[in-house]
C-alpha cells in the first residue's frame, strides 16, 4: 500500500502520549528541527509530502507555506546521505523512500529512508539530541529499530 500524497505533520519517534517533537523547517539552506507543537512552530511543521511520479515508495518532502514564501525540500545536508549529518530545506529536491511501520499501539507510524548504494545498511531520518533531522545509519538485520515518524493529515482552515 502506497502513502497518499498529501499534507501532514510529522512527530519524531517515539510517539507514543502526549506532547513529542515535530519537525520544523527553518527557512531555505538552514537545518530541519524538531519543535513541540506550539506557537511560534506551529506555521513551519506542515510538510507537503508527494509521490514521484513512476517510483513506487519515492516521495519529495517540502515545507508547507502560505504561498508567499518557498520552505524548501527536504535535503541531506551535503547533497548525500552522511550518518548524522542534518537535512536541510533546500531549493533542490531529493526523493525519500517512505514505508509504512507497523507498532502495536500506535497508529499511522512511517519511515522515511534515504537511498543508500551501501551494502549492510540503510539511512533513515532521525533524529539526534541536538533536537535536528539527521540522517541516522540502521544495519540490515532482524529486528533493527529504525527511527519512525507518527503522520497526521493537516487540513487547510
Amino acid at each position: 500500500m502506497s502513502f497518499p500524497s498529501g499534507l501532514y505533520t510529522l512527530r519524531a519517534s517515539p510517539a507514543a502520549g502526549y506532547g513529542g517533537l515535530y519537525a520544523t523547517g527553518n527557512g531555505v539552506d538552514d537545518v530541519v528541527a524538531v519543535a513541540p507543537q506550539s506557537p511560534p512552530f506551529i506555521e513551519r511543521q506542515v510538510w507537503k509530502i508527494e509521490a514521484v511520479h513512476g517510483k513506487e515508495s519515492a516521495y519529495t518532502i517540502s515545507l508547507h507555506t502560505n504561498g508567499s514564501t518557498f520552505g524548501g525540500h527536504w535535503f541531506p545536508k551535503d547533497g548525500e546521505p552522511i550518518p548524522e549529518h542534518p537535512v536541510v530545506t533546500s531549493e533542490n529536491s531529493y526523493e525519500w523512500f517512505i514505508a509504512y511501520k507497523n507498532i502495536p499501539d500506535v497508529p499511522h507510524i512511517i519511515t522515511i529512508r534515504a537511498p543508500n548504494p551501501r551494502l549492510g545498511v540503510d539511512f533513515y531520518a532521525g533524529t539526534n539530541d541536538k533536537e535536528q533531522v539527521v540522517i541516522k545509519p540502521v544495519p540490515v538485520i532482524p529486528d533493527a529499530e529504525a527511527p519512525y515518524w507518527q503522520f497526521k493529515p493537516h487540513l487547510l482552515s
